[in-house]
């Protein structure tokens, strides 16, 4: 793997809030867009940046509520995230881009495709669905209860619980120990959580309405299911790719989070869309 790339960095406005981004290389090859989590930021790709700095120019931002950009208190939509990535876009001068999106960042790559589409040269999606699921909306439903009403320090052990295999629960606790301290950062500021899981939620309850609008659009797409995620199962995140016209595949012995659980796998399948 090569050296580290240029980085640039800066920031748009968007309905009068800021959202910071940096871009990764300054060439000529394709540009990759990396859509990190809900308790994430653009810094949590750090480490993965030697999977895809030989190959790309990358892209990250944060969300409203998220490392550097601002953080009011106030309702979040992913269709405004879609907007700050479009802007981010244009002043980099990228015409289009490959979308990567895991999880949280899945939903907002699907906004792209709705409201951008242009953008887009292709979509590799990870822990996603495409349809009102009564079971994700629950555990939207609880999560949002427990920020607002029961003890924060309890809901690492909830979250966790669901987003990991067994094999890597087993292999690997003390990252999973580590993942449940960096959620417990955000008790000081839970409201931010709460907001950005309103946003999705509000997507989700539209879901149904607005299909139409995320399919048939024609472009390489990919989605990677962990076989034992417990967070969106796979026959949702199948079902979605079927609308989508996505290739689908699973990864065994895997939860939610692929990307951290089977980081050579999930790299080499993205590499593989993109440089087909």
């Amino acid at each position: 793997m090569g050296s580290a790339l240029e980085v640039t960095s800066g920031n748009v406005q968007v309905a009068g809030y800021q959202y910071y981004w940096e871009r990764r290389g300054m060439t000529e090859r394709p540009v990759l867009v990396l859509l990190n989590g809900m308790a994430s930021s653009s810094t949590s790709w750090n480490k993965y940046m030697p999977y895809v700095q030989d190959e790309f120019d990358v892209v990250l931002y944060d969300y409203l509520g998220q490392g550097a950009s601002d953080a009011p208190d106030i309702p979040y939509s992913l269709g405004s995230f879609a907007d700050a990535l479009d802007a981010i876009l244009e002043v980099n001068k990228v015409d289009k881009a490959w979308m990567m999106g895991a999880s949280y960042g899945a939903f907002v790559a699907l906004e792209m495709l709705r409201l951008h589409p242009e953008r887009i040269r292709g979509l590799f999606l990870s822990g996603v669905l495409l349809e009102r699921a009564r079971l994700f909306e629950m555990y939207l439903d609880l999560s949002l209860r427990w920020y607002h009403e029961l003890p924060f320090d309890i809901y690492p052990e909830y979250l966790y619980e669901k987003m990991f295999s067994e094999k890597y629960v087993r292999e690997h606790w003390e990252a999973v120990e580590a993942a449940k301290h960096h959620m417990l950062g955000f008790k000081d500021k839970v409201y931010r959580l709460i907001r950005l899981m309103d946003a999705q939620r509000d997507w989700l309850l539209a879901a149904d309405q607005r299909r139409s609008e995320y399919t048939g659009k024609s472009i390489p797409a990919v989605v990677l299911a962990g076989a034992q995620d417990r967070l969106i199962p796979p026959w949702f995140q199948e079902t979605a790719a079927s609308a989508l016209g996505a290739r689908f595949e699973t990864v065994p012995e895997c939860g939610h989070s692929v990307y951290l659980e089977q980081t050579e796998i999930f790299f080499d399948r993205l590499r593989n869309l993109v440089l087909a």
